[in-house]
C-alpha cells in the first residue's frame, strides 16, 4: 500500500484540492478522500506521481509529518490564499527531509541563534550584531552568516520561515539582488522574536520583522556617516548595492533618522520609481556549494540519486537548492560520513 500522508503532502505541494486530484485520475473525490486516511493500492504510484509532479517511489516513503501553516512565517501571508499556503508548507516538509539525508552524511552545525522574545526589534538588531561580532557596516553575505549559525536555508516560490525540530529553516524565493539579504533580516527576525507568537498576531509579527530587518542592515551610525539631504539617486543606488537594502527602505530609515528632508526624500522616492526593476537572481548556498559536488565525489551520490531518495524529480531538486544540485551520474559508493564544518 502507499502511503497516505504521502499521498496528502504531493497533493498539497501540487496545489491540488482532493476533488481536484480525483478529476485529474478520472477517479472518484470519496476514493482519494479514502486513500488519504488509508493508503492507495501500488498500482496507483505511477499515476499519483504524473498527477503530482513527484516520482512514484515517493509514495512508497515512510510517513511524512506535516508542517502546519499555523507554524510558519509567510512574507506576504494576505497575497497567499489557503492552498498556497498548504503547497508551501508541503515544500516545506520536502526541504526539511533534503536537510536529513544531508546530514545522514554530514556533519552540520545546529541552529545556533539567540532567543529574543519580547525584545524591541531595534534593540534585538543592535544586540545582534554585538553578539555575533558583525561590527557596525554593511552585512555583504548574510546567508553566508545565517548558515554558519546553522540556519538551513533553500530556495522556493515564497519566502518563508519556520523552526522544526529545532532546527531554524527560511526559504528564500528568487528576487532582486537588492532585497535578498532585506528579506533573510526578515526571516531572521521571526527565528529570533517570534518563535513563541500565539496565532493572530500575524500583521504585528510583520512589522517588527521589517523594523529588525531594517535595524539590523543599516545601523543608524552608518546612515549617518554616508547620507545627507544632498543625497543623490545615484549615491543612493549605490548605498542599495552596499547594504544589500532596497532603496526605498534605506530612504524610509534616513527620514526616520532625520537625515533626509521631507523634499529631498519625496524627490527620491519619484525618481525611485522611474528607474527599471533590477534581474532576477537566485541566492548562493555554501553549504550546497560544499555537500552536492563531496556527495558525488565520496559517495558516488549524483543529483539523480539524491531525487530518487526523497522522492522528488531532478529538476525539483535543482530548483530547491539555488540551481546548485547539478544533474549528475548516478553510482554507488561508500557509507562514510563526512564532517562539514561550520562556515565562519
Amino acid at each position: 500500500m502507499l502511503e497516505p500522508t504521502r499521498i496528502t503532502l504531493a497533493r498539497e505541494r501540487a496545489g491540488l484540492g482532493t476533488m481536484d486530484l480525483a478529476r485529474v485520475m478520472n477517479l472518484d473525490p470519496e476514493l482519494i478522500a479514502d486513500y488519504e486516511l488509508h493508503g492507495a493500492p501500488d498500482a496507483l504510484a505511477a499515476p499519483l506521481a504524473a498527477a503530482t509532479g513527484f516520482l512514484p517511489g515517493f509514495f512508497k516513503l515512510s510517513p511524512a509529518r506535516s508542517i502546519e501553516v499555523q507554524r510558519i512565517f509567510f512574507r506576504t501571508p494576505r497575497r497567499l490564499d489557503g492552498a498556497a499556503k498548504a503547497s508551501a508548507a508541503a515544500l516545506a516538509r520536502c526541504g526539511v527531509e533534503l536537510y536529513s539525508l544531508i546530514t545522514g552524511c554530514f556533519t552540520l552545525p545546529d541552529t545556533q541563534i539567540p532567543d529574543y522574545t519580547g525584545l524591541d526589534p531595534q534593540q534585538a538588531a543592535a544586540r545582534l550584531r554585538l553578539d555575533w561580532n558583525l561590527g557596525c557596516g554593511p552585512i555583504p553575505d548574510l546567508l553566508y552568516v545565517l548558515e554558519s549559525r546553522g540556519v538551513r536555508v533553500l530556495c522556493g516560490p515564497v519566502t518563508l520561515s519556520f523552526w522544526e525540530d529545532g532546527q531554524g529553516f527560511i526559504f528564500l524565493s528568487p528576487g532582486q539582488e537588492a532585497d535578498t539579504r532585506y528579506r533573510l533580516a526578515h526571516e531572521l527576525a521571526h527565528l529570533l522574536l517570534h518563535s513563541a507568537l500565539e496565532e493572530g498576531a500575524g500583521c504585528a509579527a510583520e512589522r517588527e520583522a521589517d523594523l529588525f530587518a531594517a535595524s539590523l542592515l543599516l545601523p543608524e551610525l552608518s546612515l549617518q556617516l554616508r547620507v545627507s539631504s544632498s543625497l543623490t539617486l545615484v549615491q543612493l543606488l549605490d548605498l542599495q548595492r552596499m547594504f544589500g537594502t532596497p532603496a526605498a527602505v534605506i530612504l524610509d530609515c534616513a527620514r526616520e533618522a532625520q537625515l533626509l528632508d521631507e523634499d529631498c526624500y519625496r524627490w527620491l522616492m519619484a525618481e525611485l520609481a522611474l528607474e527599471p526593476a533590477g534581474d532576477i537572481v537566485r541566492a548562493t548556498s555554501r553549504v550546497f556549494s560544499i555537500v552536492f559536488p563531496a556527495l558525488r565525489v565520496e559517495n558516488r551520490m549524483g543529483t539523480t540519486r539524491i531525487a530518487h531518495q526523497l522522492g522528488l524529480g531532478a529538476q525539483q531538486l535543482h530548483e530547491l537548492t539555488f540551481g546548485q544540485a547539478f544533474v549528475l551520474l548516478a553510482g554507488g559508493g561508500s557509507n562514510a560520513r563526512t564532517r562539514l564544518h561550520a562556515v565562519r
